[in-house]
Protein backbone atom coordinates (compact mmCIF):
# COMPACT_ATOMS: atom_id res chain seq x y z
CA UNK A 1 0.00 0.00 0.00
CA UNK A 2 1.52 3.52 -1.00
CA UNK A 3 1.79 5.71 1.85
CA UNK A 4 0.61 8.83 -0.10
CA UNK A 5 -3.19 7.32 0.85
CA UNK A 6 -2.70 8.89 3.57
CA UNK A 7 -3.84 11.99 2.35
CA UNK A 8 -7.45 11.05 4.19
CA UNK A 9 -6.46 10.87 6.85
CA UNK A 10 -5.05 13.32 9.82
CA UNK A 11 -1.06 13.07 8.06
CA UNK A 12 -0.91 15.71 5.08
CA UNK A 13 -0.35 14.63 1.56
CA UNK A 14 2.46 17.26 1.27
CA UNK A 15 4.37 15.40 4.85
CA UNK A 16 4.54 12.43 2.91
CA UNK A 17 6.04 13.77 -0.51
CA UNK A 18 8.65 15.16 1.66
CA UNK A 19 9.91 12.20 2.40
CA UNK A 20 10.02 13.17 6.30
CA UNK A 21 7.36 11.97 8.81
CA UNK A 22 7.05 13.27 12.17
CA UNK A 23 6.63 10.89 15.08
CA UNK A 24 3.22 12.57 15.89
CA UNK A 25 1.70 11.87 12.34
CA UNK A 26 3.01 8.32 12.71
CA UNK A 27 1.06 7.55 16.13
CA UNK A 28 -1.87 9.30 14.76
CA UNK A 29 -2.13 6.43 12.33
CA UNK A 30 -0.79 3.84 14.05
CA UNK A 31 -3.38 1.62 13.25
CA UNK A 32 -3.07 2.69 9.33
CA UNK A 33 0.94 1.45 9.74
CA UNK A 34 0.18 -1.34 11.75
CA UNK A 35 -2.65 -3.00 9.09
CA UNK A 36 0.15 -2.15 6.55
CA UNK A 37 3.41 -3.00 8.11
CA UNK A 38 4.42 -6.07 5.95
CA UNK A 39 4.32 -3.59 2.71
CA UNK A 40 6.02 -1.13 4.06
CA UNK A 41 9.19 -3.44 5.24
CA UNK A 42 9.28 -4.78 2.38
CA UNK A 43 9.18 -1.49 0.34
CA UNK A 44 12.32 0.21 -0.17
CA UNK A 45 10.28 3.27 -0.98
CA UNK A 46 8.15 2.84 1.76
CA UNK A 47 10.80 1.35 4.34
CA UNK A 48 13.17 4.09 4.07
CA UNK A 49 10.74 7.16 4.89
CA UNK A 50 13.14 9.57 6.63
CA UNK A 51 11.12 10.16 10.36
CA UNK A 52 12.09 12.95 12.10
CA UNK A 53 14.68 12.65 15.09
CA UNK A 54 14.15 9.66 14.73
CA UNK A 55 18.59 8.58 15.66
CA UNK A 56 21.35 6.46 17.36
CA UNK A 57 24.15 8.19 18.73
CA UNK A 58 26.39 6.13 20.89
CA UNK A 59 29.23 8.74 21.02
CA UNK A 60 31.92 8.11 18.44
CA UNK A 61 30.83 4.66 17.85
CA UNK A 62 27.66 5.15 15.94
CA UNK A 63 25.56 8.12 14.90
CA UNK A 64 22.64 6.66 12.50
CA UNK A 65 19.36 7.08 10.82
CA UNK A 66 16.20 5.41 11.71
CA UNK A 67 13.52 5.29 9.42
CA UNK A 68 9.86 4.49 9.20
CA UNK A 69 10.63 0.32 8.77
CA UNK A 70 13.16 -0.19 11.63
CA UNK A 71 10.69 1.63 13.83
CA UNK A 72 8.07 -0.30 12.97
CA UNK A 73 9.89 -3.59 13.23
CA UNK A 74 11.16 -2.47 16.20
CA UNK A 75 8.28 -1.52 17.83
CA UNK A 76 6.00 -4.27 16.45
CA UNK A 77 8.31 -6.81 17.81
CA UNK A 78 8.24 -5.37 21.16
CA UNK A 79 12.06 -4.66 21.29
CA UNK A 80 12.01 -1.13 21.76
CA UNK A 81 8.77 -0.15 23.99
CA UNK A 82 7.87 0.46 27.54
CA UNK A 83 7.98 -3.25 28.43
CA UNK A 84 11.26 -3.87 27.29
CA UNK A 85 12.52 -0.81 29.09
CA UNK A 86 10.70 -2.39 32.06
CA UNK A 87 12.41 -5.65 31.71
CA UNK A 88 15.56 -4.70 30.31
CA UNK A 89 16.25 -1.34 32.53
CA UNK A 90 17.40 -1.14 36.40
CA UNK A 91 16.10 2.36 36.85
CA UNK A 92 12.31 1.38 35.88
CA UNK A 93 11.01 3.83 38.39
CA UNK A 94 12.21 6.63 35.90
CA UNK A 95 9.38 5.25 34.18
CA UNK A 96 5.58 6.53 34.14
CA UNK A 97 3.56 3.97 36.95
CA UNK A 98 0.69 3.99 34.83
CA UNK A 99 0.88 1.08 32.32
CA UNK A 100 -0.37 1.13 28.99
CA UNK A 101 -4.57 0.63 28.44
CA UNK A 102 -5.13 -3.12 28.66
CA UNK A 103 -1.51 -3.67 29.08
CA UNK A 104 -0.66 -2.86 25.56
CA UNK A 105 2.77 -0.52 25.60
CA UNK A 106 2.46 3.39 25.84
CA UNK A 107 5.91 3.90 25.57
CA UNK A 108 7.92 3.80 22.20
CA UNK A 109 11.31 4.12 21.56
CA UNK A 110 12.51 5.98 18.48
CA UNK A 111 16.09 8.04 19.38
CA UNK A 112 19.20 6.92 21.67
CA UNK A 113 21.76 9.34 22.91
CA UNK A 114 24.88 8.43 25.04
CA UNK A 115 27.29 11.33 24.66
CA UNK A 116 30.37 9.34 25.81
CA UNK A 117 31.15 5.85 27.09
CA UNK A 118 31.48 6.43 30.66
CA UNK A 119 28.45 8.63 30.31
CA UNK A 120 24.54 8.65 30.91
CA UNK A 121 22.52 7.56 28.19
CA UNK A 122 19.28 8.56 26.98
CA UNK A 123 16.17 7.31 25.35
CA UNK A 124 13.75 9.33 23.67
CA UNK A 125 10.23 7.87 23.20
CA UNK A 126 6.52 8.83 22.26
CA UNK A 127 4.41 8.51 25.00
CA UNK A 128 0.61 7.25 23.99
CA UNK A 129 -0.91 7.96 26.92
CA UNK A 130 0.11 11.85 27.28
CA UNK A 131 0.61 12.23 23.20
CA UNK A 132 3.97 13.58 23.77
CA UNK A 133 7.87 12.96 22.96
CA UNK A 134 9.26 11.91 26.76
CA UNK A 135 13.47 11.95 27.48
CA UNK A 136 14.22 8.45 29.67
CA UNK A 137 17.26 8.10 31.50
CA UNK A 138 18.87 4.84 30.99
CA UNK A 139 21.28 2.20 33.01
CA UNK A 140 21.41 -0.17 29.88
CA UNK A 141 21.40 0.78 26.15
CA UNK A 142 23.63 -1.61 24.37
CA UNK A 143 20.54 -4.39 24.71
CA UNK A 144 18.44 -1.77 22.18
CA UNK A 145 21.60 -1.13 20.07
CA UNK A 146 21.93 -4.61 19.60
CA UNK A 147 18.16 -4.69 18.83
CA UNK A 148 18.47 -2.18 16.38
CA UNK A 149 21.59 -4.40 14.31
CA UNK A 150 19.76 -7.44 13.93
CA UNK A 151 16.77 -5.66 11.28
CA UNK A 152 16.36 -6.56 8.33
CA UNK A 153 16.27 -3.99 5.85
CA UNK A 154 15.28 -4.25 1.31
CA UNK A 155 17.87 -3.14 -0.96
CA UNK A 156 17.48 0.38 -1.52
CA UNK A 157 16.27 0.95 -5.11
Amino acid sequence: MDLTQLASTKMAKSEVEMTTLRIESIFSNFSFYKQNYLNIINDPSQYYQVVESANIHFASFSDERLYLGDLLQLWLSDKWTEHQLKTLAKSHYLLPTQDGVNGQNSLFLFAFKKNSLFKQAYAYAWNTLENKVQEIALNESFPFYCHYLTLSRPKRV
